[in-house]
């Protein structure tokens, strides 16, 4: 496990260019049982969208209503925390899925 934040940033520097970009829902499941580590985010929704420039990407839908669940909803990529082990600890983040 990487635990120096300079070697985090290295190997992420192209998040960046993933934050904002929109693609539509092609795939979704709900997540009812997660790891211990994401216990207190159950259940949650995770997607694979068809991005605009044609990859496909995985990830958690946030901030969604039932209505948002549906191949062809239109959705933007967003950078979210993704979970903190201890007080002074990395704050880890991961690239979500918000509905527009």
């Amino acid at each position: 496990m990487i635990t120096s934040p300079v070697k985090l940033w290295r190997r992420h520097k192209n998040v960046s260019a993933q934050i904002g970009k929109k693609g539509k829902i092609l795939l979704w499941t709900i997540i009812r049982v997660p790891a211990k580590s994401f216990t207190d985010q159950a259940p949650y929704p995770v997607v694979i969208v068809k991005m605009q420039n044609g990859e496909n990407m995985i990830g958690q839908l946030v901030d969604w209503q039932e209505k948002d669940l549906v191949s062809g909803c239109e959705v933007v990529s967003v950078l979210r925390r993704l979970r903190t082990e201890d007080k002074e600890d990395i704050i880890y983040y991961n690239i979500k899925f918000k509905p527009l």
